[in-house]
């Protein structure tokens, strides 16, 4: 019986995802010298770079640190500001609650330690993840 634990990600994840996102960026940036059609100019603009980055990083962990989504949330946010007039009053504190949901919402990670001869271990298990008993 095997009991190995493998916790490592995949390195090419993260290769993958910027070429993808180089080869969109590239391509809309052709587009754009041949104006073939009208480019928004919100596409280029530093909160898509925000939406980028993050969806960058989520696609490089696999989508399992959260931090993708707090910066892909913010730069949303900061779109939805820029380009609908008076959106500042509904998207922020929107943002703030979705914020504290989140964190009200978020599974407690448990920590456990084992011995194995003079060797410590330390395993982190997600409390909802968990059966009950």
């Amino acid at each position: 019986m095997n009991n190995d634990i493998e916790t490592s990600l995949n390195p090419n994840n993260g290769k993958a995802a910027a070429g993808v996102i180089l080869l969109v960026i590239g391509s809309v940036l052709l587009i754009r010298q041949f104006d073939f059609f009208e480019v928004p100019d919100w596409l280029f603009s530093w909160p898509m770079w925000m939406i980028s980055w993050g969806l960058y990083m989520g696609a490089k962990y696999n989508f399992r640190k959260p931090s993708w989504i707090l910066i892909t949330l913010i730069g949303v946010a900061c779109l939805l500001d820029n380009n609908i007039d008076n959106a500042d009053r509904i998207v922020w504190p929107v943002a703030i609650m979705g914020f504290g949901v989140w964190l009200v919402l978020k599974p407690k990670k448990q920590k456990e330690e084992y011995y194995f001869g003079n060797k410590k271990e330390t395993f982190h298990f997600d409390k909802a993840a968990e059966p009950e008993a």
